[in-house]
């Protein structure tokens, strides 16, 4: 196994020392506490600056933490607050549905898997925490995708690659796809990311009625599809809930409509 990228391990190292110290630092001091040359220090400012995770003081030039190293971190504490939020609902629907329930946010252009409880009746694992998949072929992605704000711009920068017989690969197939997903209120993916597994899933809305996250099953799709009725009920049930500890008062619903 290869070791870490020096130029990456300094510029984080820099990024640590600046955010650990509660005031703005110089150069020279930033270049003493990483232990580097001044030079070296500052081609890795100037880079970390340019991505927006340190900024520079307009008088004086020091560099305090950037809104971008804020983003990323608040996004993590989003994400553990998600989770220990919303486990007694993956639970409830792992248990009533007797599939995996997942727990599912959007990072850039992919689905993120964040939490999940495997089935009673596993013989197979099909997601593990921290697995990357597509928007288009899933339904958790289709899900985040539908209700997305930047839908358009998401749209323009996905790659449409087909993973079986079964996945969408047109741009007019999958805008079809998630004007039915907002008409339905969930997603079904129908073995379009691998072949023998099927999912449902739905959106789980926040008090500013943002979808945040999506929740949904995965298994067999021998064992799935032929419930698909009850798997929709399961997961509406759990977008419900989920979306109430969230603090929304209003859910989406089949047609686009609000649920009060």
């Amino acid at each position: 196994m290869s070791g870490p990228i020096q130029s990456a391990d300094r510029a984080l190292r820099i990024l640590q020392v600046v955010a650990d110290h509660g005031h703005p630092l110089g150069l020279r001091e930033v270049s003493q506490l990483v232990g580097l040359h001044a030079s070296t220090t500052y081609r890795l400012l100037a880079t970390l600056r340019a991505r927006g995770f340190v900024e520079q003081e307009s008088a004086g030039g020091r560099y305090r933490v950037g809104i971008q190293a804020f983003r990323v971190g608040n996004a993590f504490l989003a994400a553990a607050d998600l989770r220990d939020r919303l486990r007694p609902v993956l639970a409830t629907l792992a248990a009533r549905s007797r599939e995996t329930a997942n727990l599912v946010i959007l990072h850039d252009t992919e689905a993120v898997y964040i939490d999940h409880i495997v089935s009673v009746n596993i013989t197979k694992l099909f997601t593990q925490i921290g697995q990357r998949v597509p928007l288009h072929c899933t339904a958790v992605g289709k899900v985040l995708l539908a209700y997305a704000p930047d839908q358009e711009d998401l749209l323009r920068r996905l790659r449409l690659r087909r993973f079986t017989p079964y996945t969408i690969t047109t741009a007019a197939e999958l805008r079809g796809a998630l004007a039915a997903v907002r008409e339905a209120g969930y997603a079904v993916d129908r073995e379009e990311h691998e072949l023998g597994v099927a999912c449902v899933a739905g959106p789980v809305c926040d008090a500013d009625g943002r979808v945040v996250a999506a929740v949904g099953i995965s298994g067999p799709s021998a064992r799935v599809l032929p419930r698909l009725a009850h798997m929709q009920r399961h997961v509406r049930a759990a977008v419900v809930a989920a979306s109430r500890l969230m603090g929304a008062s209003t859910l989406p619903r089949p047609g686009g409509a609000e649920v009060p």
